[in-house]
């Protein structure tokens, strides 16, 4: 098991920033020895993580690829969501994410643009971006136990105060009171300038799934446009948890046979 917890470990250590990675910035990091990294990156490579670059180091190997193309096909929450997301932002003029949570960051696993020349979104299929900026994120923010409010306020409460949070879960929870009792979240320029965002979080039950988001631009839409994208978000958030629903009974049914 603690092999298998460095290996994810070596995983993450590649970013935009570092694509490409020295076996001893590895030793350095992971502060283990030359002959622990290199059966790492054997196995690594084996699997087709990662793949090794001449003298330069390694890189993401090809199976990742593979992996990214499973999930766009077989992502349950991709295959509820299908077209209505095309269909929101069509009818609603701007953008749209899907996201989920994962860990203390929300992931985007799905993006439609706006329409071009309009303004650009910084959350984007793949980055993940805080809990604490953002109708997207705040979201999900809002609807996290206690107990996860804990922990997130231990590791980042100084990103939280710079966010104008309180830095105490109990407080946080409480202050995010009127985005659970809503149902919805709206923000201006908290993540790109001139952009407005509105938010609803995605459910199963009561367990939090992640946020489907519309990006307007903030010039020029007045509160009855406001109103009716809001209607028009919800409404869609609604049908794709039915059709999680209706899938996951289908599956049940399945296992059953």
């Amino acid at each position: 098991m603690a092999q298998l917890h460095r290996l994810l470990r070596i995983l993450e250590c590649f970013t935009l920033e570092r694509p490409v990675i020295a076996p001893e910035l590895l030793m350095e990091h992971l502060g283990i020895s030359r002959a622990s990294v290199f059966r790492d990156l054997r196995h690594l490579v084996e699997a087709g993580m990662v793949e090794r670059l001449d003298d330069r180091g390694y890189a993401l190997g090809p199976r990742v690829v593979q992996m990214d193309r499973q999930i766009r096909l077989a992502d349950p929450m991709l295959q509820a969501a299908g077209d209505l997301p095309r269909q929101l932002a069509k009818e609603a003029g701007g953008g749209v994410l899907l996201c989920r949570l994962h860990n203390d960051t929300v992931l985007c696993i799905l993006e439609v643009s706006p329409p071009t020349g309009q303004f650009t979104v910084s959350y984007e299929r793949g980055r993940a971006m805080p809990l604490y900026r953002g109708a997207t994120s705040k979201v999900i923010l809002a609807h996290l136990s206690a107990r996860r409010l804990d922990a997130l306020v231990e590791k980042h409460r100084d990103e939280l105060m710079a966010a104008g949070l309180p830095p105490n879960g109990t407080e946080l929870h409480a202050a995010m009171e009127h985005v659970r009792r809503s149902g919805h979240l709206v923000t201006s320029a908290e993540v790109d300038p001139l952009v407005e965002g509105m938010a609803v979080p995605l459910m199963s039950g009561k367990r939090l799934l992640g946020s489907l988001s519309v990006v307007l631009s903030s010039r020029g839409h007045s509160a009855l446009r406001v109103a009716r994208t809001l209607q028009m978000l919800k409404r869609t958030a609604r049908r794709i948890e039915a059709r999680l629903e209706a899938a996951g009974r289908t599956n049940e049914k399945r296992q059953l046979i």
